[in-house]
């Protein structure tokens, strides 16, 4: 990338940045006082716990599906889980199969296709010894 392409790339990253900075502070105008005070403790917590190494607030060390109490996860704890878990790879493992099968069953209907081409021509028995004639039957079906 030449000198010039740089600079008119960081140029026009320079612009969009202060039309987003723009943009915002003109929609920071719009916000209630009493959000933008919970936007600012919340800033101030993310901040505190950056330099903590500690999660900011309290729902972000919690799993996404923790429940109520000791054990009770939203699939019912580690049974729950593991039988879902076990359910999805029944559900993989059933698409997996379906696919191949439905694969196969093109594969031999394309097979009999060809099969049945051949034999309704008129083609000389000695055409299906030669070993070039599989190949130009793939290429023009």
């Amino acid at each position: 990338m030449s000198n010039f392409q740089e600079n008119t790339r960081q140029a026009n990253e320079l612009r969009f940045a202060r039309k987003v900075r723009q943009a915002l502070e003109e929609s920071t105008a719009a916000i209630a006082p009493e959000r933008l005070e919970r936007l600012a403790a919340a800033r101030k917590a993310a901040l505190r716990a950056h330099s903590t190494g500690k999660p900011a607030l309290q729902w972000m060390a919690r799993p996404a599906f923790a429940g109520h109490g000791a054990g009770g996860g939203f699939f019912g704890g580690s049974r729950g889980r593991g039988a879902l878990a076990f359910g999805l790879v029944i559900l993989v493992g059933a698409c997996i199969v379906s696919i191949f099968s439905i694969e196969q069953e093109r594969r031999i209907s394309e097979t009999a296709d060809i099969d049945a081409a051949l034999l309704s021509d008129e083609i000389p028995l000695s055409a299906y010894a030669d070993h070039g004639f599989n190949a130009f039957v793939k290429q023009n079906p």
